[in-house]
């Protein structure tokens, strides 16, 4: 669905990160990952996928509605619907 945003379109955008405001997030009983976050985005002219060089995503910059503000989420990744 990465591939398939556009300008204006508003999504959920879900992500497990290793920081949140510079401060490390706590892992959870596994030991390995981290409490997800999920927040209402939106596509726009300065959001961006950027990708290393096996084409996996190193991490998304998104409009955060919910904070109005560009956010950046790095590590695991979901989109799961439209906003209506």
């Amino acid at each position: 669905m990465i591939d398939k945003l556009n300008i204006g379109q508003k999504f959920i955008i879900t992500y497990r990160p290793n920081t949140h405001n510079g401060i490390a997030r706590p892992k959870l009983k596994d030991g390995k990952t981290t409490r997800q976050i999920t927040r209402r985005a939106e596509w726009t002219d300065k959001s961006r996928v950027v990708k290393d060089q096996d084409n996996n995503i190193r991490y998304i910059v998104y409009y955060d509605l919910d904070q109005q503000g560009y956010r950046s989420a790095v590590g695991k990744v979901w989109i799961t619907s439209e906003v209506a």
